[in-house]
């Protein structure tokens, strides 16, 4: 009896912490800008540096992040400081909270409610979309798109 009652405490402690998990996440997701975006730096890659390196495109640095390929390399750095100083940050090279919170200021958000967009006014050419597809907001899809035409260059998911 007591091991099964052991064995039953276990799993309700389990389904609360899976719960709870679920919840802070779909908390942190939920929000149609960039706050508690993880932080990022040179050997991070993923779905968050795509979408970093859409909205450093979106910013005027398309020629020195290169392609969009998940992968945080020299050229993505040189362009986060370019960034972090014209926005009067400290220039290291990493994407944190400060670095996020900046491009949040470039930020309009759809009345849906499930559509976000990137309007960096440094760049007359690319602002970026990002759509929670179907109002899932668990999943997170960006669209690098041409301001002239909203014909979409990149697209894929953030999460």
């Amino acid at each position: 009896m007591k091991k099964k009652m052991k064995s039953i405490l276990s799993l309700a402690l389990a389904s609360v912490a899976l719960v709870g998990s679920l919840g802070i996440s779909g908390q942190a997701h939920a929000d149609n800008d960039f706050r508690g975006w993880p932080t990022l730096r040179q050997g991070s890659s993923g779905g968050y540096v795509r979408a970093l390196q859409s909205n450093l495109w979106a910013s005027g640095y398309q020629s020195t992040v290169g392609s969009i390929d998940g992968s945080f390399g020299a050229g993505v750095t040189s362009a986060v400081k370019s960034f972090q100083s014209r926005e009067g940050l400290t220039s290291d090279g990493v994407v944190g909270s400060g670095s996020w919170n900046a491009m949040n200021k470039y930020v309009t958000t759809v009345v849906t409610d499930y559509e976000f967009y990137f309007w960096g006014p440094h760049s007359t050419t690319y602002y970026v979309s990002y759509v929670h597809p179907g109002g899932n907001t668990s999943t997170l899809n960006y669209y690098l798109q041409y301001k002239s035409n909203s014909s979409t260059v990149n697209s894929g998911r953030v999460y």
